[in-house]
């Protein structure tokens, strides 16, 4: 008999704080709302300006830089063609220097 008192006693507790919890749950809603009709609303500030003079300065400081980019592949580029005529150029030199001192030899 005792036990089932105590499980009663428990089952009831549980079923108040179940109860309350809905209730607060409840008017916070309540509250919520009524705040919520009561509130003024106003126009935007003027913070919703979009700043497109800085994004268009970044834009053109990345295409500066991608320009620079292609102007130091293509400076490169020119380099390595360069060397590679050099060494043809040795290389022809360095046959005809073979080929003389084979003639001397």
């Amino acid at each position: 008999r005792v036990d089932q008192l105590k499980y009663d006693v428990q089952h009831l507790q549980t079923a108040l704080r179940n109860f309350q919890h809905r209730r607060y749950l409840r008017e916070q809603q309540e509250r919520q709302r009524e705040e919520l009709l009561a509130r003024t609303f106003t126009t935007n500030d003027s913070d919703t300006t979009i700043p497109i003079d800085e994004t268009l300065q970044f834009n053109e400081s990345l295409q500066s830089a991608h320009r620079g980019m292609d102007e130091l592949i293509g400076s490169g580029t020119n380099i390595l063609q360069g060397l590679r005529d050099q060494r043809v150029t040795l290389k022809g030199t360095h046959k005809k220097i073979l080929d003389v001192a084979n003639m001397l030899g």
